[in-house]
């Protein structure tokens, strides 16, 4: 067990070091912004307006997954660049529209000044979905080929790039907005250019594949939407979580959008646990399967405690009140409503390891539609869960408890998913 660990970390390292160094970006603008005059709005906008933009990054988040297995072909990935490129300019055109329709205050239900100032961010961002999409295409050609760690250090270069220019603009000025965008953008794009130069060092070859793979826009659409469809619905919840949020205070989603990125860039170091469970019980079969499947799921379940405790260090030691006060720039009354979000959240990410340790096995089998139907669910819960606690004006931690729930669900119905199948993975063709 313990050899079979170590190849599991030396693995999952690199891939979850890139995936919650990108993560950091959240909580260094909340730290940028908590520090201006007005926090509470600057926080309360950058809530909205990111989860806007998240929600329209949310149809490209696949792209990364796509690319490394259409690079087996050279026609497959032109054709997938081609797609990318429509798919994140149509995202990139109505985002900006929607950053253009002030009036949307007005269906979403929240102040005036927050509306504004996370509008004018949204328009500012619009140009993120083209930028991430592209990204995620050379990523996964990166993968392709054998060189994650590039994508690693094109992420710690994100994050010191948003450093920088974080620290620059709130010298500069006292504009929340400028200091998100600017510091977003700047960072993807110096993330960009660097996995673009580390491509054009390396030469990716046509390999065998075993699968029929699109070869014009229409077969790669077909191909890509119910993976484009499973991202939208979770987004799609989870930008609804400030904007119900935003019903109970101003005060209440400024804590909301603090605690949940620092619980999520915590939480976001066990999600590469899918492709680690698919690497190693792709090639397998019989008792050897069985065997691999049970040290992974305990691997999974350490990896989900490891991180999981990370968090609670931060909630119940000595060390919570020091550090959450610092994380929000001395803001006591922000740091007393975070608290109790903290102390529940804090199980998140071994709820995610376990999930995308089910996720893993059920792509194994093809069995994505499963998968789709999970996350709808649980996601329908979640919002509809959210809604009866503002509805009924409960406590701001009985959100999180919903997200637990919900989450819960979901790994339920994996579950169930997984039982009714024959665990045998698909085995390549001869």
């Amino acid at each position: 067990m313990q050899s079979r660990s170590r190849r599991y970390f030396r693995e999952l390292v690199p891939m979850s070091l890139s995936d919650m160094v990108m993560a950091l970006g959240d909580p260094i603008i909340i730290f940028a912004l908590a520090s201006l005059p007005n926090s509470t709005l600057n926080l309360a906008a950058f809530a909205l307006g990111k989860a806007i933009a998240v929600f329209f990054e949310s149809p490209i988040i696949s792209v990364l997954p796509v690319s490394n297995m259409m690079s087996a072909s050279k026609k497959s990935s032109e054709v997938l660049f081609r797609f990318v490129i429509v798919l994140g300019t149509i995202l990139t055109l109505s985002m900006s529209i929607v950053g253009l329709l002030p009036e949307s205050s007005e269906l979403i239900s929240v102040q005036s000044e927050v509306w504004q100032q996370a509008s004018l961010m949204v328009l500012l961002l619009c140009p993120w979905p083209l930028m991430i999409a592209i990204r995620r295409y050379w990523q996964g050609q990166l993968i392709h080929a054998g060189n994650s760690k590039d994508i690693a250090k094109g992420a710690v270069l994100r994050c010191l790039v948003l450093i920088t220019i974080a620290f620059f603009l709130s010298i500069a000025t006292n504009s929340g907005v400028l200091i998100t965008a600017g510091a977003l953008l700047s960072g993807v794009l110096a993330e960009l250019v660097y996995v673009r130069y580390r491509l054009s060092q390396i030469h990716v070859n046509d390999t065998q594949t075993q699968h029929t793979l699109p070869t014009n826009m229409m077969s790669m659409g077909r191909y890509y939407w119910p993976l484009a469809q499973s991202m939208i619905s979770l987004w799609g919840a989870r930008l609804m979580l400030p904007i119900l949020i935003a019903f109970i205070g101003e005060l209440q989603l400024a804590a909301w959008a603090a605690a949940w990125v620092l619980v999520i860039s915590v939480s976001n170091g066990v999600r590469m646990l899918q492709q680690v469970v698919i690497r190693h019980l792709q090639n397998t079969s019989g008792k050897a399967y069985e065997i691999e499947r049970e040290h992974l799921r305990k691997f999974a379940l350490l990896v989900g405690i490891g991180f999981s405790l990370i968090l609670g260090v931060i909630v119940y030691t000595p060390l919570s009140s020091p550090l959450l006060s610092m994380y929000v720039s001395g803001d006591s009354l922000l740091t007393n409503t975070i608290r109790p979000l903290l102390s529940v959240l804090f199980v998140l990410p071994l709820l995610m390891a376990i999930q995308h340790y089910f996720m893993g096995l059920l792509m194994l089998k093809n069995a994505t539609q499963a998968i789709g139907k999970a996350a709808l669910t649980a996601n329908l819960y979640m919002v509809a869960g959210v809604a009866l606690v503002v509805w009924i004006n409960l406590p701001l931690y009985m959100v999180a408890v919903q997200i637990l729930l919900a989450m819960m669900l979901e790994i339920a119905l994996l579950g169930s998913a997984i039982k009714t199948r024959d665990l045998e993975p698909i085995q390549p063709k001869a």
